[in-house]
């Protein structure tokens, strides 16, 4: 499989670039940051940590003229014979209003990384929008999980937020393409599959946010795993963040 190593190195000198080429009008533009325990990481309705917790972090900037980017890690747990212990994901976009209609788009890109095992390494393109309580958005890779064929990622919510900080959220997704016809990408040749998300959320004060949710897939019969590495039936994840600044 090819390493896509080289666009990596451009996404980074990009947002490199996008952060610096506006630390003069740090006035207009906003620095913030994340530091999260999860029970079990999910990544569409698939276990990435073996169904165990996980740490993970972010940092993000974003300016007034609608430019954002930022960097996301988490820890993994693949199994004893992957070398992928840790995700780093690099987004760089662009987001804004729809004239006056209250509706928002959101257009960009994002490489995961996964160092020590760089042939797992992607680049996805996703547009989305956005208005109220509700969002929908698609991705698309044309080298998804480095396996080398097409894979696309249609998925949308609902979430509502009250002033006392608590909140409650509801969202699906639908992965397809050809990674997921059997003999094209995946080696275990997993279907197309619907995942979902059911949860609430407490915020205390600016800063501490607790999570509860429920996520699984619809996957049946031999392509569902419901305890170990990529389990991806119905389970119960809890979530502890602290923001900043």
């Amino acid at each position: 499989m090819k390493s896509r190593r080289p666009v990596l190195r451009l996404i980074e000198k990009a947002v490199a670039i996008l952060l610096l080429s506006t630390l003069s009008s740090v006035a207009v533009a906003q620095f913030a940051g994340s530091v999260t325990v999860v029970s079990d990481y999910d990544y569409r309705g698939y276990s990435q940590t073996d169904g165990d917790w996980a740490l993970q972090g972010s940092a993000a900037y974003s300016h007034e003229s609608g430019l954002y980017g930022s960097v996301w890690a988490s820890s993994l747990d693949w199994g004893p014979d992957s070398d992928a212990d840790i995700e780093v994901d690099w987004v760089l976009g662009y987001t804004s209003e729809l004239g006056d209609s209250g509706v928002n788009y959101d257009v960009g890109f994002l490489y995961y990384d996964y160092p020590g095992l760089s042939e797992a390494d992607f680049l996805e393109i996703y547009a989305g929008l956005s208005w109220s309580l509700f969002r929908v958005k698609l991705s698309y890779s044309d080298d998804f999980a480095g396996f080398g064929s097409s894979g696309w990622y249609l998925d949308g919510g609902v979430a509502y937020d009250w002033d006392n900080g608590l909140g409650l959220f509801a969202y699906a997704g639908y992965s397809f393409g050809d990674v997921f016809s059997y003999g094209e990408g995946l080696p275990f040749g997993a279907p197309d599959y619907l995942n979902y998300g059911l949860g609430g959320k407490y915020t205390i004060g600016d800063h501490v946010t607790l999570d509860a949710r429920v996520v699984g897939t619809d996957q049946t019969g031999i392509y569902r795993i419901e305890d170990g590495v990529f389990e991806n039936d119905a389970r119960g994840i809890v979530s502890v963040s602290v923001s900043f600044p």
